[in-house]
């Protein structure tokens, strides 16, 4: 179909923003893992408390507006995206940045399953089939504990930690597609910001851990190229059709573990790349087909 100039250069505009967030998102994962040796409680306390400092900063200067419609909704979304972050901020270092975000990326999957219970989405025999295929590609994938003759082995502890981040952000997924009848983007985004800080301001000055004066600039980086990430994802939203931004946001995962194999020395075995492959094209499949969908962060 022809486009006129002022669409095409929207689009391309878009695509920048929403490359532009997918490195910043790569980023913040990179040095998530770097960071393995601070405990993932101040690691996700740095990352809202600077969402939190950007965001009131914007508003305060004018250049955004927040404004809160339904604060019960809001209150679930932070609870469910903030434990989920959470989750994937631990994950990483446990598991290793690409297994890691592969399993928490797979939330559209979960996403989609818990539209249709509660928003009464149809759901078509291509969803159900890329469904059972995410789901076989994630237990192919969890269950990979890096033995030779792993292939009977059942996932582990924290594979399944992981899957419930996943679920959790699925959980998330439907109330911000909820939410944004009535509320903002950034008004959802400091929601996720507010309640995620909650979750681990205590646990965060509890366990015992000397970060000194490198390990404070790590973190307010990490926390700065995740709202970076944020922000830059909401704006290209602005100028993209959801599906073409929702396919761009699933090159995080792809990225994310060809830094963990060529930075982080990481070891991909025949299982991993088929579970990985699997739950990647099944998710590219779900929200291909969702034209609502939206892969942001959880």
């Amino acid at each position: 179909m022809f486009q006129t100039p002022a669409i095409e250069d929207r689009q391309r505009r878009g695509t920048a923003l929403m490359l532009s967030s997918t490195l910043a998102f790569c980023l913040m994962s990179g040095l998530v893992r770097y960071a393995s040796d601070i405990d993932p409680y101040k690691t996700t306390l740095f990352r809202f408390v600077v969402g939190l400092g950007i965001l009131g900063t914007a508003a305060m200067s004018g250049k955004i507006k927040l404004a809160f419609t339904h604060g019960p909704l809001l209150f679930l979304r932070g609870l469910f995206g903030g434990t989920a972050i959470l989750i994937f901020f631990w994950s990483i270092p446990a598991l290793g940045i690409g297994k890691a975000t592969v399993l928490i990326y797979s939330f559209p999957i979960f996403g989609s399953l818990f539209s249709a219970i509660f928003l009464k989405e149809r759901v078509g025999l291509a969803q159900v089939s890329a469904m059972l295929a995410a789901f076989f590609g994630i237990f192919l994938l969890g269950s990979d504990h890096g033995e030779a003759a792993s292939w009977l082995a059942l996932p582990g502890p924290h594979e399944m930690l992981a899957v419930l981040g996943a679920l959790l952000g699925g959980i998330a997924l439907v109330l911000v597609k909820k939410l944004h009848d009535t509320d903002s983007s950034y008004a959802i985004f400091f929601a996720q910001c507010v309640i995620g800080l909650w979750i681990v301001v205590v646990p965060a000055n509890t366990v015992p851990c000397s970060i000194g004066l490198t390990g404070g600039l790590l973190l307010v980086a990490i926390g700065v190229s995740s709202a970076v990430g944020q922000l830059l994802s909401t704006e290209g939203y602005r100028h993209l059709p959801v599906l073409k931004g929702s396919l761009l946001g699933m090159l995080v995962p792809v990225l994310n573990y060809v830094v963990g194999v060529t930075v982080f020395n990481e070891v991909l075995s025949v299982r991993s790349v088929v579970g990985s492959v699997t739950v990647l094209g099944a998710c590219v499949v779900v929200l291909a087909k969702r034209r609502n969908g939206s892969t942001k962060e959880p």
